[in-house]
C-alpha cells in the first residue's frame, strides 16, 4: 500500500494513534484493525507513554468496517474467527491498555467504529459528530462491543432504541445520554482534548493503572471481590514513593 493505514506518534508522554484512511472516512479493513491492535499492545508496554489519543485522519473518526470487508463475509466459520480473534481483540486491546485512552470523536462514528470509541476511557465529541449503530440498516447484528457498552452507558431502553432503529444521534445527544464524557463545538475539540491530556499527564501512572483495572473489574464483579481487589492494589501503592512525597508536601504546606 502507498500509505500506512495506522500512524503512531509520541510526544511528551502522549502517544497518538491515527486511523489513516481519510479518503474513505477511515473505514476499517482487516489490515487497519490488526495494525491498531499492534499499536495498542506496543504503546501499552511503553513506559514513556502516559496517555493515549485515538483519532481519525481528516474530518471523521471512522465509519466502521469497510464495505469490502463486509462483502467478504460469506463463510460463517471464517466470519466468526475474524470477529472473535481480530475485531474482538482490538476492542479488548483498547480496554486493557493500562494508560488512559482518549477518543477524539468528530464527523462520522458508525457501527464498529462506535464500539471502538466507547471502548476508550474518555470520549470527547464534537457537538455535531454523528454516532450511529447502523447495523440494522444493513440487515446484520451489532458488534464492536455494542451489546456490552450501550446498556451499561445509556440503559437498556436507549440501547434498544439505538440498535433497533439505527438512527443517527449527534455528539451533543450522545453526551446527554452519558455515552461520551462531553461534547464541544468542533472548533474547540483539539483545545478541550489538549487540556485533558495536560491534566492526565500530571497524574500518577501507577495510580491510574490501578484505578482503571479496579473500575473495569468491579463493573461486573460483586462487592466482596471489589474490596479485595482494591486492598491488593492499595497496599502496594501505599508503600510507594509518590504517596510519601505527596504527604511531605501536604505537611509542609500545612506548616506554612
Amino acid at each position: 500500500m502507498s500509505e500506512r493505514q495506522v500512524l503512531v506518534s509520541r510526544e511528551n508522554g502522549l502517544a497518538t494513534i491515527t486511523i489513516n484512511r481519510p479518503n474513505v472516512m477511515n473505514a476499517l479493513t482487516a489490515e487497519t484493525i490488526s495494525s491498531l491492535s499492534a499499536a495498542f499492545a506496543k504503546i501499552g508496554a511503553d513506559p514513556d507513554t502516559r496517555v493515549v489519543l485515538l483519532q481519525g485522519a481528516g474530518k471523521n473518526f471512522t465509519t466502521g468496517a469497510d464495505m469490502s470487508l463486509l462483502s467478504a463475509s460469506a463463510d460463517p466459520a471464517q466470519s466468526f474467527k475474524f470477529m472473535k480473534n481480530t475485531a474482538g481483540e482490538l476492542i479488548l486491546a483498547v480496554k486493557r491498555t493500562p494508560k488512559p485512552v482518549i477518543c477524539k470523536a468528530r464527523g462520522n462514528i458508525y457501527g464498529y467504529g462506535m464500539g471502538l470509541a466507547l471502548a476508550c476511557d474518555f470520549v470527547i465529541a464534537a457537538d455535531e459528530a454523528r454516532f450511529c449503530e447502523a447495523f440494522v440498516n444493513l440487515g446484520i447484528s451489532i458488534d464492536g462491543g455494542a451489546s456490552y457498552f450501550l446498556p451499561r452507558l445509556a440503559g437498556m431502553a436507549k440501547a434498544k432504541e439505538m440498535a433497533l432503529l439505527g438512527d443517527v444521534i449527534s455528539g451533543r445527544e450522545a453526551a446527554a445520554l452519558g455515552l461520551v464524557c462531553k461534547s464541544v463545538p468542533d472548533a474547540e475539540l483539539d483545545r478541550e482534548i489538549g487540556m485533558l491530556v495536560g491534566k492526565l499527564t500530571l497524574k500518577s501512572a501507577p495510580a491510574m493503572r490501578s484505578i482503571k483495572e479496579t473500575l473495569e473489574k468491579g463493573l461486573n464483579g460483586d462487592l466482596e471481590a471489589a474490596l479485595e481487589r482494591e486492598a491488593a492494589h492499595q497496599s502496594t501503592l501505599l508503600a510507594g514513593d509518590e504517596l510519601k512525597e505527596a504527604i511531605r508536601l501536604f505537611l509542609e504546606s500545612r506548616k506554612k
